[in-house]
């Protein structure tokens, strides 16, 4: 008896099994439209931030090293074409203001990476005239990968007065002395938060001199709290409902200058302030949350955003080593160790080309999948598929892709995102297109032709915790 009940339940459990992997998969429909509308993509959109104080040698050696190829290879690699010095460190009077070698060194690495510099002055306690005498030299010398001069950080932190009543006509001062030092300056600012930004740009637009209005981001809020439930802080940092947020933040700020005109850059921005959170900035959660961040303002049209990072980040009231940074110097320093952040940029940089388009996304309301699309000057089409479901909600996404009607034929590629155990808390064994970052800097990653893809349309399965980016060429 006991014998035939074990084979009933076997045979019902191999009738159910069908319908229980039916339940794994979840059915996506994404539609790609003509035309979003806005601009194409910024060419310095993906940037890096870094604290003023990199820009000092440690042991008798420049972090900023033309030398360095391992350092140029990474940035070139990861796609990086902005990079922002300053941070906290730019107004602590225990930094030493960086002088005419560390500037060069800087300047010259930013030629051998490919990368344009937003270029921070001390705001405070700072002295106007060293400022616009350090400002001449680089206008002489360095004017060809000079994006713009910025001058301190997040103002509204000093103390007693963090007001912009107070910050203003104090910040106009160092302005000043630099314009009348170099009359051709442009500026980044203010470096701060919403309501400083949206009242800089009124202040100086007219002036000419603005090259973008600025503010910093980092959206999943404290890293020390975040750190006191790292599993519930990891299932944030991969839910939609952060959309909520960047929503509300765009609103206030980014589509109020976009309304003006005004170019607008987050130059500063990461997952968790205070240094990250460790057991989630750290892990491959802060890859996916990255990659969809960064499509998402992208699509918005703003100017670009600079992830924080370095060896060394202002931190709880001190400097020290960041959980979120991209990728850190070996012990042996022979090379870095891509840290999973680094592949939300590799692939960004590799499927984000061109002029961002609409995408119309059908999914059940709490399955967390996004989907971004650009078309290429060469009239190719790149889609994003970021699938951030994981542990026991895990559910593949089996995506039914259609591209514009007067899309013709062509050639579909694609190229996967992926950590090899599936784990969003794992901080290593991350690829892209089947390859990882070697300390180099140097990636071996392959674009894969899809069997059977020819047209515009394309049905195409993402595992859970993971993207593929797709590659569509049109027949020539």
């Amino acid at each position: 008896m006991k014998h035939f009940r074990f084979l009933l339940w076997l045979f019902t459990l191999t009738l159910l099994m069908p319908h229980l992997a039916m339940a794994q998969t979840q059915p996506v429909a994404v539609i790609v439209a003509t035309d979003a509308g806005g601009a194409g993509l910024s060419p310095r959109f993906l940037g890096l931030s870094y604290e003023m104080s990199m820009l000092l040698p440690k042991d008798g050696r420049y972090y900023f090293d033309p030398k360095d190829q391992a350092l140029v290879n990474t940035f070139q690699t990861l796609g990086i074409k902005s990079l922002r010095v300053g941070a906290n460190a730019v107004d602590d009077p225990r930094v030493p203001v960086p002088q005419e070698k560390d500037i060069d060194e800087l300047f010259d690495f930013a030629r051998a990476a490919g990368v344009k510099v937003i270029y921070s002055f001390r705001l405070k306690e700072g002295d106007p005239a060293n400022s616009a005498r350090l400002a001449t030299y680089i206008a002489a010398h360095d004017a060809d990968v000079l994006d713009s001069f910025s001058i301190g950080n997040e103002p509204y932190l000093f103390r007693p007065d963090g007001s912009y009543n107070a910050f203003f006509p104090h910040w106009k001062f160092h302005y000043d002395a630099i314009l009348n030092a170099v009359p051709q300056a442009m500026f980044d600012g203010p470096s701060a938060n919403g309501d400083f930004a949206l009242r800089l740009a009124k202040d100086m637009l007219a002036g000419g001199h603005m090259a973008m209005v600025s503010d910093h981001y980092y959206f999943l809020g404290s890293g020390r709290a975040a750190e006191t439930n790292p599993p519930a802080t990891r299932a944030h940092f991969l839910s939609n409902r952060l959309h909520n947020d960047y929503e509300r933040d765009y609103a206030r700020v980014g589509a109020v200058l976009a309304s003006e005109g005004v170019p607008y850059r987050i130059d500063e921005m990461n997952s968790c302030y205070n240094g990250g959170a460790k057991d989630s900035s750290d892990t491959y959660a802060s890859t996916l949350w990255a990659l969809d961040c960064t499509h998402w303002w992208a699509a918005h049209h703003i100017l670009g955003m600079n992830y924080h990072t370095g060896e060394s980040v202002g931190r709880d009231g001190k400097f020290g080593p960041p959980n979120y940074a991209s990728f850190l110097r070996q012990a042996d320093g022979l090379g870095f160790t891509m840290r999973p952040q680094a592949y939300a940029l590799l692939a960004f940089s590799q499927g984000a080309h061109g002029r961002p388009l609409g995408v119309k996304l059908e999914a059940t309301n709490n399955f967390n999948f996004n989907a971004y699309a650009y078309q290429d000057h060469d009239g190719s089409i790149y889609v994003t598929l970021i699938n951030k479901s994981y542990g026991d909600k895990a559910q593949a996404a089996a995506v039914s892709l259609q591209l514009p009607n007067a899309t013709a034929s062509g050639t579909w590629q694609h190229m996967d995102l992926v950590q090899k155990d599936q784990d969003v808390a794992a901080q290593a064994d991350v690829m892209l297109g089947g390859a990882s970052v070697n300390p180099q800097g140097i990636w071996a990653g392959q674009w894969t032709a899809v069997d059977g893809g020819n047209s515009g349309s394309l049905t195409v399965q993402v595992s859970d915790a993971s993207a593929t980016i797709l590659h569509f060429s049109p027949a020539k």
